[in-house]
């Protein structure tokens, strides 16, 4: 398992290797068989890969940077896992303290974390958006479940030279994680990588996700988020509706030398007045053409407020990048308003290859009653927090 994760790129430090390979998982996830516990992917409901998956828990790891000494509060995860190895990276004079977001584990949590000698960790049952102010103040905030907004008492518990890492959806069904430290009266993203889970806590960061079906037997549906003011109903049957189509001439590719795509992805969701969703489509639906998503599971879309919709999706050139074959990206429309829906959508995806797509990102991040409010190319506000979102 380490072995792949490190060819891939996805461990990148000695410290993180060496704790995956040292915290015997197959104990800290019970009720799985070993092939299933060292297995890259580990799909959860509804096929949405978990927080405690290997590769997942190497990315937060990484962004993380524990060192030996550091006092850890970690947020979320339904198995004792993720705990171990933040306590084999803080070392025996470290500490780290978990805080439960799934009912009541936590007992069943340090049963599993005696069975390995790592049961010097602190177990807490409680709300997650509350913190831990017992303990505080923290070195490293990590948080194994996805957010769309970030409680003010995990800022007020973050030492001062600190680092809080935490999965943010932006807009849509996009996340990013994001590692952000202390600058004056704000905090700016330090680094940051693409994600693939959505977990959702509740009480001050609950995100509920509505389903959406845009054909009448169910067979293309879409994901809808708190922050995108859209009638699911008006989008019923809108698969069926007027189709168009737009060519933008801008290449794309999707291997693990390039970002091009994630970065793509989260320009849209902050560009686009309702952000990107996650539409999910049946082999179905896909064999009779009724849709031609660039996944095997769907694609990305952006829905309209009058029942619009317009998708991504690709088509070969023929060349390759560093061995990757090379895609043009296209949009596809359907509605009566979906031709414009659409044409906007690939206006953006130009604008972005002609001036975003090399430049850096910056993502700055501040409580909401911050009195000097920071600015950004694209900015989000939350009940409790202010994303602002820059490129170069």
């Amino acid at each position: 398992m380490v072995d792949q994760l490190s060819a891939q790129g996805i461990i990148r430090t000695p410290s993180v290797e060496n704790a995956l390979r040292a915290v015997p998982r197959h104990i800290l996830v019970p009720g799985v068989s070993l092939e299933e516990a060292y297995a890259r992917h580990w799909p959860g409901e509804d096929g949405v890969l978990m927080p405690t998956e290997p590769a997942i828990a190497a990315v937060l790891l990484e962004l993380t940077q524990t060192l030996p000494g550091m006092r850890v509060l970690k947020i979320g995860s339904t198995t004792a896992y993720p705990s171990a190895l933040l306590a084999h990276l803080a070392g025996e004079h470290g500490q780290v303290t978990s805080i439960n977001t799934e009912g009541d584990l936590g007992q069943a949590v340090i049963n599993q974390l005696s069975l390995t000698g790592y049961d010097s960790i602190r177990v807490l049952n409680g709300n997650a958006p509350d913190g831990c102010a017992d303990g505080a103040p923290y070195d490293r905030l990590i948080s194994f479940n996805g957010m769309w907004d970030v409680p003010p008492a995990w800022l007020r518990q973050i030492a001062p030279d600190g680092r809080l890492v935490v999965p943010l959806r932006m807009r849509g069904s996009v996340y990013r994680v994001l590692a952000f430290t202390r600058t004056n009266d704000h905090w700016e993203e330090v680094a940051s990588e693409e994600c693939a889970f959505a977990r959702r806590l509740g009480g001050i960061a609950d995100d509920p996700l509505t389903m959406v079906s845009l054909t009448t037997a169910g067979t293309v549906t879409l994901h809808l988020h708190q922050d995108q003011h859209v009638i699911p109903e008006k989008l019923l049957g809108v698969i069926d509706r007027t189709r168009s189509e737009f060519w933008t001439k801008v290449p794309i590719t999707f291997g693990n030398r390039s970002g091009d795509y994630s970065m793509l992805e989260l320009f849209l969701s902050v560009s686009m007045r309702d952000g990107l969703s996650r539409m999910d489509a049946s082999m179905s639906a896909i064999d009779t053409g009724l849709v031609a998503p660039m996944f095997p599971w769907g694609s990305m879309a952006v829905p309209g407020r009058d029942g619009d919709l317009a998708y991504l999706t690709l088509r070969p050139t023929g060349e390759t990048v560093f061995g990757d074959p090379v895609f043009e990206i296209s949009v596809i429309g359907h509605g009566l308003g979906g031709d414009a829906l659409a044409g906007h959508l690939a206006d953006q995806i130009c604008l972005w290859d002609r001036d975003y797509r090399h430049a850096p990102l910056r993502v700055a991040l501040q409580r909401a009653d911050s009195p000097q409010r920071i600015t950004g190319t694209y900015e989000l506000d939350r009940p409790n927090a202010l994303l602002a979102v820059s490129w170069g």
